[in-house]
């Protein structure tokens, strides 16, 4: 299949986008209705030069990696490579990457996702650590939550053009969870947001800081890009101050809204029927043995190889 996926060929994209969406991703993302198969294309070329990559090169794939890049070849593909580079340098991370393995992190209500976009379209995603018991399952099964919701709503075409918030509500954070986020879990965590994934991430919401915050933030401010940071909002108890973002109609009660207490419930059952497709996405990477052709790949790679000198994320 990974061969199959590698050599594949345009397979007659059907634009899902509104009218509304392809004047924003043209203004935005550089996107032009007329160049977009060749855009594509041009990408595919890239990676199929590289024989150390199996993956896939449908359309509908490689079109995420352009629009988180704004439509600029080399950086989509480098961030391809980057993708790949860090599942492939993290087995033990991604070994078994399934929902049905994560099943007790969603039950804990860890992680969810709103029903519905905020005001400017992007889809929200609730994460709430407090609720992990670090007693009960490694923090790595709450990456794996993490990335598998991510690796799911992105394969929706508007959140590729609208992008992704995040609101952290931090109720029941303490030292219990404070042990867990080493530096290298922290740059592990904002490697995969800045660096690794085909999302554009606009914005994290932080809510109810516990007094153990600020050393938490401490370790995690270090790997975070100036552009990151600027796209922070602290809110404390000011749980109303959401409204600014989301609409008071969809927005859970507890937070400010009208909503009724929010709950991962649906966002859980969604997921777990995805455990064949991650299957299939597993599949895919750098060949045994292979390494990252470090010319190519250079920049994507700066923060997988310790630096946060260069690269610039939308």
């Amino acid at each position: 299949m990974a061969e199959e996926g590698r050599n594949s060929s345009s397979s007659g994209y059907q634009c899902t986008l509104s009218p509304e969406l392809i004047q924003k991703a043209e203004k935005e993302l550089n996107e032009k209705a007329e160049w977009r198969n060749r855009d594509i294309q041009a990408l595919r070329d890239m990676v199929n030069k590289n024989k150390e990559l199996q993956i896939r090169t449908d359309d509908v794939f490689l079109l995420r990696f352009l629009r988180a890049k704004k439509f600029d070849y080399d950086r989509a593909y480098n961030l391809i490579l980057t993708h790949f580079q860090m599942k492939k340098e993290n087995p033990k991370l991604f070994e078994n990457l399934r929902p049905s393995a994560v099943k007790h992190v969603l039950e804990a209500g860890v992680t969810g996702v709103l029903p519905h976009r905020d005001k400017e379209g992007r889809r929200v995603i609730i994460f709430r650590p407090g609720r992990w018991d670090p007693s009960r399952f490694p923090v790595d099964d709450v990456f794996r939550t993490n990335f598998m919701t991510i690796s799911k709503i992105i394969q929706d075409e508007a959140t590729q053009v609208n992008g992704i918030i995040m609101v952290m509500d931090l109720d029941g954070v303490g030292w219990a969870h404070a042990r867990n986020i080493s530096p290298f879990y922290a740059k592990r965590i904002m490697s995969l947001l800045q660096d690794a994934f085909p999302a554009r991430f606009k914005g994290i919401h932080y809510l109810n800081e516990p007094a153990v915050f600020d050393y938490i933030f401490a370790i995690v401010k270090q790997f975070m890009k100036e552009k990151t940071v600027n796209r922070l909002h602290f809110h404390g108890k000011n749980v109303q101050e959401l409204t600014d973002y989301i609409d008071p109609e969809y927005l859970p009660e507890e937070y400010g809204g009208k909503a009724p207490p929010y709950s991962n419930k649906e966002w859980m059952e969604e997921l777990l029927k995805c455990d064949a497709e991650f299957d299939e996405e597993a599949k895919y990477g750098f060949v045994s043995g292979s390494t990252i052709d470090q010319k190519l790949g250079q920049d994507a790679m700066e923060c997988v190889m310790g630096s946060y000198r260069k690269l610039s994320v939308d």
